[in-house]
């Protein structure tokens, strides 16, 4: 009867322990997935060809660089964390503060990657970009609308 009594304690304890996680974790995650739920800085690609054709926006690829010289959204620039960032933005920093206004959409191999945060998170934070986005679905999204730039030879 006392291990019951114990095991339920403990029981208690630890979901008690795992419901306040979830109340105030900042980045908790939902209970369940919805398909096709957006984040708050996420964006989905129809929108985002909205924008282009509207006012345009600026494509950041958070991918490594084998993969950028593989294949690019058109125009997009490289900036990860793979390499060093900084001496990645030193050569675009004049592009990328002229078209500071307008919507920049971070992209990376797969609607998991993490990368395409990370890059986000260091345009709002270090360069001042207001309106960042990451691109819902990354790649593939890119890849089953045609819309990434395959190289014939990669340089390296």
């Amino acid at each position: 009867m006392k291990f019951i009594n114990q095991l339920l304690i403990i029981f208690f304890m630890v979901a008690l322990s795992g419901w306040a996680m979830y109340q105030w974790h900042p980045d908790r995650p939902a209970f369940y997935l919805v398909p096709n739920q957006l984040r708050d800085d996420e964006v989905l690609l129809e929108k985002v060809l909205e924008w282009e054709a509207d006012q345009g926006v600026v494509w950041i690829d958070a991918r490594s660089r084998a993969n950028y010289d593989q294949s690019h959204v058109e125009g997009a620039y490289l900036l990860n964390e793979i390499e060093d960032f900084y001496s990645l933005l030193e050569p675009i920093w004049a592009k990328i503060q002229n078209s500071a206004d307008l919507p920049f959409i971070v992209y990376c191999s797969s609607e998991t990657c993490l990368a395409s945060r990370k890059v986000a998170k260091k345009l709002q934070e270090t360069v001042g970009i207001s309106e960042v986005y990451i691109l819902k679905g990354g790649e593939s999204a890119l890849l089953e609308r045609g819309l990434l730039k395959i190289n014939s030879t990669s340089s390296n």
